[in-house]
């Protein structure tokens, strides 16, 4: 009977045995050591502070700190793996090697078993560059149009220059700072936000990683101020356009009106801009000019051509050579002004005056003597005798009259018959 019995114990316990055993062997089967990619774990870059303290900066070479990680662990612990469960540094200070090097390390974080990592990339490369800050100006671009009827007048940015320091030869790069807002539909004076972007001289966005400036990662804020616009006309003063001994033949300009801007009580009164004569061929040319003239430059403070291709007026300009003709005045045909009472002007003793008239041939031709007088002024004259006395001579309009004449006028005493 104890024999029996005996018997039966120890085929239970190489059954149980044998169970256990089976079951291990499913298990490991079932849950046996395999692989997990983890894909594009980015490599964050310690102890930058080493080369900044030197004035120097590191650039990344794009891709290079990005790194690919095969994992070896039993199935379930891969199934709950992720990219976080990885701290992936490269330490600049430790792990700098042939200048241009940096050595990535990867630690696992989690609180499973694993075997092993394997990582596709060793190094991340980098280049080590001189630091340099530079200003630049903000240039501000709108997108859209205001309210029906108005248009955008004072544009001004939070900070005119924004300070950028970075690898000089990114920095050498920068060619505009600007910053796009929305401005559709506004009225009135209203702040918006935009980015600021970096382009190069080709128009080329540039990457701002390595870059260190205000706004770089907030918004950048714009104060925009609408205004009210009307058309008005455009004139010229042409006194000046010729130098002198040259006459303005022809003058035409285009366009003859233009669109301004400002607050209703600026325009409102306005019909025409009065473009004074500095204005006209300042480098005193002859014969045929053409001249680009930006009006805006003669507006009142507060107005504005809001449309910048209709700043510039393209005048065109005829400057002739002045031809000259001479009049000869008998003492007769002078006016003789504030001549004093008891005394008159000896004819017999009177000189002949030439009076040499300039001008465009063109208008030359139209003068006659009639239209041409000349006169002096007796009025400091109180006795008889001989005077010498300025000559006031008076032309059609476009001519030019002689400076500087003088003509001797002899008083006596008026006689009985006068």
């Amino acid at each position: 009977m104890k024999t029996k019995l005996f018997d039966n114990l120890l085929l239970k316990i190489l059954s149980v045995v044998a169970a256990v055993f089976l079951w291990l062997i499913v298990v490991n089967i079932g849950d046996a050591v395999s692989s997990k990619p983890i894909r594009n774990v980015k490599v964050t870059m310690v102890n930058m502070e080493a080369l900044t303290s030197q004035g120097q900066m590191c650039r990344v070479a794009d891709g290079t700190d990005v790194v690919d990680l095969t994992v070896y662990a039993r199935r379930s612990v891969l199934n709950g793996l992720k990219a976080s469960d990885f701290v992936v540094t490269a330490d600049m200070q430790k792990d700098l090697q042939y200048g241009s090097m940096v050595k990535i390390e990867v630690a696992y974080v989690g609180d499973s078993v694993i075997e092993k990592v394997e990582q596709n990339r060793e190094n991340v490369l980098v280049s080590i560059e001189e630091s340099v800050t530079e200003q630049f100006k903000v240039a501000v671009k709108l997108d859209g149009k205001p309210e029906d009827g108005l248009v955008a007048g004072s544009v001004i940015p939070e900070q005119t220059l924004v300070e950028i320091t970075g690898p000089v030869s990114v920095v050498e790069r920068i060619k505009t700072v600007q910053v796009a807002v929305n401005i559709t539909g506004i009225t009135g004076t209203v702040v918006r936000p935009g980015k600021l972007k970096l382009y190069d001289s080709g128009g080329s966005e540039i990457n701002g990683t390595y870059l260190d400036y205000y706004g770089k990662d907030t918004d950048f804020n714009v104060t925009v101020t609408t205004l009210n616009k009307k058309e008005v006309g455009i004139s010229f003063d042409v006194s000046q356009a010729a130098p002198d001994g040259y006459g303005l033949s022809a003058f035409a300009y285009k366009p003859e009106t233009v669109t301004i801007a400002g607050t209703g009580a600026q325009i409102r009164s306005i019909y025409n801009l009065n473009i004074p004569p500095e204005a006209l061929n300042p480098d005193r040319l002859t014969g045929s000019v053409e001249q680009t003239v930006d009006i805006s430059r003669y507006l009142d403070e507060g107005i504005v051509i809001p449309d910048e291709d209709e700043r510039e007026i393209v005048v065109t300009m005829e400057i002739t050579e002045h031809a000259s003709r001479s009049y000869l005045f008998t003492g007769d045909r002078i006016q003789y002004q504030n001549l004093p009472a008891g005394l008159e002007v000896d004819l017999a003793e009177a000189g002949v005056l030439d009076v040499t008239v300039s001008g465009l041939e063109s208008e030359l031709e139209s003068v006659t003597a009639d239209s041409v007088s000349a006169s002096v002024d007796l009025l400091e004259c109180r006795r008889p005798g001989t005077y010498t006395l300025p000559v006031t001579v008076t032309v059609p309009e476009h001519l030019k009259a002689p400076a500087g004449l003088e003509y001797t006028v002899t008083l006596v005493r008026e006689t009985a018959e006068h």
